[in-house]
C-alpha cells in the first residue's frame, strides 16, 4: 500500500515538472517568436525648432534666346554653365530659308498661277488687266449700274416682244373675225398644225444643239484669247532675247561680256518659259477648236432647220389667211395681211433685239464677274509678295549670337534639332543676378521665419563659400495652404545645384516630447504606439497601442506632440519587423 502511495507522488511529481519544463519552454519560444521593439519615455522639455527645406537653386532672372521663325540647329557653339559675352556665337543655323518662308513662297506661286489663270479665263485685254493691277478698275457702284442698264435692256426688249405679240394676236384676231366661214380650210389648218410641229421640233433641236455648242464657242474664245496673249508674250520675249543675244556678241570687253552673258542666259530662260505658255496655249486652243468644229455643223444645220421651219409655219399661216378670205371682202383681207406681215416682221425684230439684249447682259456679267475674281486674285498675290520680302528682309541668317552678357543655365536644343518661332532655344543668367533657392512649408512652419534670416546648409559636403539668407516668403502658388521660403544664395553656386537649408533658433517648453522616430503616419494620419502591460501567471505581456497624435514642432531628433497621453507612456521607437495596433511585443531589454 505504501509502495503504491509512493510510486503515485513519484509519478503526480514527474508530471509537475515535465509541465513546469513545457510551460518554461513554450514561454521562452513565445517571447522569442515576438516582435522585439525598442522604447524610450515621453517626457517634457525644450525644443529648439527649425524650419528645413530642400530645392535646387534657380536663377532669379534669365533671359531666353529665341527666334521668330522656324529653323534647323546646324551647330550649337557653347556648353552649358558656360560664360558668354554679349555678341559671342551661341548656335549656326542651317543656311536653308525658314519653314515659314517657304511655306510664303509656296503659296505665293500658287496664288501667281490662280491669278494668270483668273485672267486668261476672263479673255480681258492687258490694257484692261493692267487697269486692274493698278487699282483702276470700275467702282462698286459702276458694277451695279452696268449691271443695273443691262437688266433693264433685257426688260426693255422683252416688253418690245410682248407688245409684238399682242399686235400679231389682235391681226389674227381680225382677220378670223372677216373669214368667210364658209370656205373650205381643212387642208390649210392642217398644213398649219404640221408646220407647228416641225417648227417646234426645230426649235427644241436649236435650244438643245445651241446648249451644246455655247460653251465649247465660249472656251474657243477663252482659248484664242489666251493664245494671242502667249503669242504676243513669247514675240516680246523673243525680242528681248534676240536683243541680250545682239548686246553679248557685240560687246568686247571681258568683265562686261560676262554680265551680258548672263542677261542672255536669263531673256533666253524667260524666252523658253514664253514658249512653253505658247505652246500650252496652242494645245489648248486647238482642243477647243477640234471640241468647236465637233458641234458647228450640228448648230448650224440645226439654225437653218429652224429659220426654214419657222418660215414654212409663217407660209402656211398666209396660206390659211388667204383661203379663209376668199369670196370676202378681198381689200380689208389683203390689208390685214399686210398688217400681219408688217407685225409679224416687228415680232421677229423684238425676239432678236431679245436674244442681243440677253446675250449682252450674260456678257455684262461675266465681265464684271472676272474682273471682280481677278482683282481678289490680284490682292492675294500682291500681298504675299510683300509678306515674302518681309520674311526675307527679316530672315536672321545663320548666326545666332548673345544679346547679354552671362551664364548659360540651360540648352533646350541640340544640333539638328529644328526649332520653331519663339521656342526657347537657350536660357543665359545676366551678369550680377541673384540666385534663388525655394521651397514650400506650412503656414505654421512659415510663421516662424523672418526675412533677413540666415539659412544653415546642412548639405554641403565640398565645403563651397556658399550661404543663404530669406529674401521672401510667399504663398505656395501650387498649394494655397502652404508658404513658400525663398531665400537668395550667393558664393560658389549655380543653376541645378541641390541644397537642403535648416531656418531659425527658436526655443520652447513643452509637456509632450517623444523622438521623432517613434511618429508614424498612415491614411487617418499621424500617430505613435505605446506599450501597454498586463500581468499574467507566467508573467508580464506586453502590447502595442495606438495613440493619435498632433504634432507641434520637431528638431533633429525630438517633436513635441498633443495626443490622448499622460506623459510617462514609453513609445516604440524602432522594430525588428513591422507591427499592427494591438499586437503582442517583447521589449528588446528582456
Amino acid at each position: 500500500m505504501t509502495d503504491r502511495k509512493d510510486k503515485i507522488k513519484n509519478i503526480t511529481i514527474i508530471f509537475l515538472l515535465v509541465m513546469l519544463i513545457l510551460t518554461f519552454f513554450s514561454n521562452t519560444i513565445m517571447n522569442y517568436s515576438l516582435v522585439e521593439v525598442s522604447t524610450q519615455q515621453v517626457t517634457s522639455g525644450q525644443i529648439t525648432s527649425k524650419v528645413r527645406g530642400s530645392g535646387s537653386v534657380e536663377a532669379s532672372e534669365s533671359y531666353s534666346v529665341t527666334i521668330e521663325e522656324t529653323r534647323k540647329i546646324a551647330m550649337v557653339n557653347v556648353k552649358k554653365d558656360a560664360e558668354v559675352a554679349t555678341g559671342d556665337l551661341l548656335f549656326t543655323l542651317e543656311d536653308t530659308d525658314s519653314d515659314e518662308l517657304d511655306a510664303a513662297k509656296k503659296s505665293l506661286n500658287e496664288a501667281q498661277a490662280a491669278y494668270e489663270s483668273a485672267v486668261l479665263t476672263a479673255g480681258i485685254t492687258v490694257a484692261e488687266r493692267q487697269s486692274i493691277e493698278a487699282g483702276k478698275g470700275s467702282s462698286l457702284t459702276q458694277k451695279q449700274n452696268e449691271i443695273a442698264a443691262a437688266n433693264q435692256r433685257v426688260k426693255d426688249a422683252q416688253a418690245a416682244v410682248d407688245a409684238a405679240q399682242a399686235s400679231v394676236d389682235k391681226i389674227k384676231a381680225q382677220i378670223d373675225a372677216v373669214s368667210n366661214s364658209t370656205a373650205d380650210t381643212t387642208a390649210e389648218e392642217k398644213a398649219v398644225l404640221d408646220a407647228e410641229k416641225k417648227n417646234s421640233e426645230a426649235q427644241d433641236s436649236l435650244t438643245s444643239a445651241e446648249s451644246a455648242y455655247t460653251p465649247v464657242k465660249s472656251a474657243y474664245d477663252t482659248a484664242l484669247s489666251g493664245l494671242q496673249s502667249a503669242q504676243s508674250a513669247y514675240d516680246e520675249a523673243v525680242a528681248e532675247y534676240n536683243a541680250a543675244k545682239k548686246a553679248y556678241n557685240d560687246e568686247t570687253d571681258a568683265t562686261k561680256k560676262a554680265s551680258k552673258k548672263d542677261a542672255m542666259d536669263a531673256a533666253e530662260l524667260a524666252m523658253n518659259k514664253a514658249k512653253r505658255q505658247l505652246d500650252t496655249a496652242q494645245s489648248t486652243f486647238n482642243t477647243c477648236q477640234a471640241n468647236l468644229n465637233k458641234v458647228q455643223g450640228s448648230y448650224d444645220s440645226a439654225k437653218s432647220a429652224a429659220t426654214d421651219s419657222k418660215n414654212a409655219l409663217s407660209n402656211a399661216n398666209y396660206n390659211l389667211s388667204v383661203k379663209k378670205l376668199t369670196g370676202t371682202n378681198t381689200a380689208e383681207a389683203n390689208n390685214l395681211q399686210a398688217q400681219l406681215n408688217t407685225a409679224t416682221a416687228a415680232l421677229t425684230d423684238a425676239n432678236t433685239a431679245l436674244t442681243s439684249a440677253t446675250n449682252d447682259q450674260k456678257k455684262v456679267t461675266d465681265k464684271i464677274s472676272g474682273e471682280v475674281t481677278i482683282a481678289s486674285a490680284y490682292k492675294t498675290m500682291t500681298d504675299l509678295q510683300e509678306e515674302v520680302a518681309k520674311l526675307q528682309a527679316k530672315s536672321i541668317g545663320t548666326e545666332i549670337t548673345s544679346p547679354i552678357s552671362g551664364t548659360v543655365t540651360d540648352i533646350a536644343v541640340t544640333a539638328g534639332t529644328t526649332v520653331n518661332a519663339n521656342d526657347v532655344m537657350m536660357t543665359i543668367q545676366p551678369e550680377n543676378k541673384a540666385y534663388v533657392l525655394q521651397f514650400s512649408v506650412t503656414e505654421n512652419q512659415a510663421k516662424k521665419v523672418r526675412v533677413g534670416d540666415t539659412a544653415e546648409i546642412l548639405n554641403n559636403w565640398y565645403g563651397n563659400d556658399v550661404s543663404a539668407v530669406v529674401s521672401a516668403i510667399r504663398k505656395d502658388p501650387q498649394n494655397r495652404s502652404n508658404s513658400m521660403i525663398i531665400c537668395e544664395m550667393k558664393g560658389d553656386v549655380s543653376v541645378g545645384d541641390s541644397y537642403t537649408l535648416s531656418i531659425g533658433e527658436q526655443s520652447s517648453n513643452y509637456d509632450t516630447i517623444v523622438p521623432t522616430s517613434a511618429i508614424r503616419e498612415d491614411s487617418n494620419g499621424k500617430f505613435i504606439l505605446i506599450i501597454e502591460s498586463k500581468s499574467t501567471p507566467l508573467g508580464n505581456r506586453y502590447y502595442a497601442r495606438r495613440v493619435d497624435v498632433d504634432v507641434i514642432t520637431s528638431d533633429d531628433t525630438k517633436s513635441a506632440v498633443t495626443g490622448a497621453l499622460e506623459g510617462y507612456e514609453y513609445v516604440i521607437t524602432t522594430t525588428t519587423k513591422p507591427i499592427k495596433e494591438n499586437e503582442q511585443v517583447r521589449l528588446a531589454s528582456e
